[in-house]
């Protein structure tokens, strides 16, 4: 698929945007992540949509932030409403995000509600575990590049409890299967939580997250945090089930 650089303010992002079908899907990944991840997804899909995948500022094609200082999640959620407004492809869009690309979407539907027409969380991350651990993380890199950006984490945190609204629009909150932190190979990074803890206090962040948005909650069966990956079903079915839910004048844009 070809890349296209779009300025979003002083930088630019790349994008791939393939499809000629309604809605636009757009994807948001998780940490260090650029569109690949998506490929078992995109190429499942029964429903004919337009598709744009992107890579956040630092990683793969895109620009490095004009600034090193830690970013929001409210920060990263803006600079994906400036792509989608560089690409000028038609609204209202569904957003799919993985990881803390879930919470960056979780943070774009609170705050432009009107731009979207579905929501697909897949895995989102507990931004506040990075705080209640005995030995915090207050930054997070977003990627492994030398230039990559940052996020501050207690904004970040500040970011996901404030977006916990309930929406007008179908929406789906997609949980790892029961049982994956169990197999972590790094458990003192954790502590004071076990790994029991741990997965019970996933599974229920993310009961709790569903019911706070109003959306449904499906949970995997195979594979760990990577869903789209290890398991592509339960995304595809989940996202061609919110397209399918979104009344045609809206998805016609």
């Amino acid at each position: 698929m070809a890349v296209t650089h779009f300025d979003v303010g002083g930088y630019r992002l790349a994008a791939e945007i393939t499809g000629d079908g309604s809605p636009t899907v757009v994807f948001s990944s998780g940490s260090g992540d650029a569109g690949e991840p998506w490929g078992p997804t995109i190429t499942s899909l029964s429903s004919r949509v337009q598709v744009l995948t992107y890579a956040r500022a630092g990683i793969g094609q895109s620009d490095a932030l004009p600034s090193s200082a830690p970013r929001s999640l409210s920060d990263a959620a803006d600079e994906l409403r400036r792509l989608l407004e560089a690409t000028e492809l038609p609204g209202p869009f569904v957003l799919v995000g993985h990881s803390i690309g879930g919470i960056i979407a979780q943070v774009f539907a609170a705050r432009w509600p009107d731009r979207l027409a579905g929501l697909v969380l897949v895995d989102p991350s507990d931004v506040q575990l990075w705080l209640d651990i005995d030995t915090p993380k207050p930054v997070v890199a977003d990627g492994d590049r030398d230039d990559h950006a940052s996020f501050d984490i207690k904004v970040g945190a500040e970011d996901s409890a404030a977006s916990m609204q309930r929406l007008e629009i179908p929406s789906v909150v997609i949980t790892s299967r029961v049982g994956r932190w169990l197999e972590s190979k790094t458990p003192h990074l954790w502590k004071p939580f076990s790994l029991v803890e741990l997965d019970a206090r996933w599974q229920r962040k993310h009961r709790e997250l569903a019911a706070g948005l109003g959306a449904e909650h499906r949970v995997a069966s195979e594979g760990g945090h990577y869903v789209q990956v290890d398991q592509p079903e339960v995304v595809v079915e989940s996202l061609d089930h919110v397209i399918r839910m979104i009344p045609t004048s809206k998805s016609a844009g």
